[in-house]
């Protein structure tokens, strides 16, 4: 996808969406940021086939983000749904901290496979004990517990790779932090703090990087 193309995309968007400017405008007098879910959407339709789940849903279900997705599991195809609630993003040094709360986690097998007769015995309210009893995780994963998940998105190589985002974070850990992340309508709504008095030095560190 070249740059033109997703500039077209973008202007698409405003054109089908004509109140996004609107509530861009007004969140960001609250020092919120608004993010479209479509922009998520659109990035999921490009990412490389063949590897992860055969679909990925997003859609709001507010405060939470809602997903859900198709799995192959040894031929078994098995839907799971569930609400993403983020709880607080942190920016530290050489960590991206993201912890969400993983609720209505819903699996569905074909009846009467083995796979459904597994999903029966699982407590899905509890999906982060469920993944300490798994046998290997990621190690994005740092933490799950009852409904917890906390990652590292520093440990996605994508991301870890990327110098100029990594110096911009560095740059911004002191001056800006995130308050709050929730759905709005088809928007993610950041809220973010701004300090006043370590923003100079801020904008002074991105400058020299």
């Amino acid at each position: 996808m070249s740059v033109l193309n997703a500039v077209q995309s973008g202007f698409s968007y405003l054109r089908t969406h004509p109140m996004y400017l609107v509530d861009a405008a007004r969140n960001a007098a609250r020092l919120q940021l608004s993010v479209p879910l479509d922009l998520f959407r659109w990035l999921l339709e490009r990412r490389p086939r063949g590897k992860g789940p055969e679909r990925i849903e997003l859609y709001a279900s507010p405060p939470a983000i809602g997903a859900a997705l198709t799995v192959d599991l040894y031929g078994t195809k098995i839907d799971v749904s569930a609400n993403l609630g983020i709880e607080a993003i942190e920016n530290q040094p050489d960590t991206l901290r993201l912890s969400l709360r993983v609720r209505d986690l819903a699996v569905r097998a074909p009846e009467g496979s083995p796979a459904a007769m597994m999903v029966q015995t699982l407590d899905l309210k509890r999906p982060g004990t469920l993944m300490n009893l798994m046998p290997k995780r990621h190690n994005v994963l740092l933490e799950a517990r009852d409904d917890l998940f906390v990652l590292d998105l520093f440990k996605i190589r994508a991301l870890a790779e990327n110098q100029t985002l990594r110096k911009v974070l560095a740059a911004l850990s002191d001056a800006v932090s995130i308050t709050r992340v929730y759905t709005e309508g088809d928007l993610l709504v950041i809220g973010i703090n701004v300090n006043p008095f370590a923003l100079p030095i801020a904008v002074a560190r991105l400058r020299s990087g």
